[in-house]
């Protein structure tokens, strides 16, 4: 059992080491090609993630180089306003949501006051305005999502 063990930690070091190998020929190429046609990388922007289903490389971060610089690695990263996670079901970015949503809402419970506050056409005017396009962009992405993550946005608003 012990050989076993032994033998898959090898396997698993020299995949990683080929992985990271594999990664960091291909930003060399990425990077030369972006060279040729006048482009520049920053690397201070530039982040490094691996998405995977193989549990054993889950933990796994590769150092990556851009410039010769070691990129930073992060398991969520963000993308246009979308937070991306590793293990791809959109948890981290609907946790994201609901935090921004609820922080909104609370801005239109505060407005709506039961004796001084907005009517009602001001209140449907301020949640469309504030509060829909935080939940709307985006879904067609996270729409795919599991259940118990996409019930998590009905409950927040």
């Amino acid at each position: 059992m012990m050989q076993k063990l032994e033998e898959n930690s090898y396997c698993i070091i020299t995949l990683d080491h080929k992985l990271e190998t594999t990664l960091n020929d291909t930003l060399e190429k990425i990077q030369h090609f972006a060279y040729e046609h006048k482009l520049a990388f920053n690397t201070t922007k530039s982040i490094s993630s691996l998405f995977t289903t193989n549990r054993h490389l889950f933990n796994y971060q590769p150092k990556n180089f851009l410039k010769g610089q070691l990129l930073e690695s992060t398991k969520t990263p963000t993308y246009l306003g979308f937070t991306l996670d590793t293990e791809i079901n959109s948890s981290k970015h609907i946790n994201r949501l609901c935090e921004k949503g609820r922080k909104r809402l609370q801005l239109l419970k505060y407005i709506s006051g039961r004796d001084w506050g907005a009517d009602a056409g001001t209140l449907k005017i301020t949640y469309t305005a504030l509060i829909r396009p935080i939940l709307e962009y985006g879904y067609q992405i996270y729409q795919v999502a599991a259940n118990t993550n996409l019930k998590k946005l009905e409950n927040t608003i």
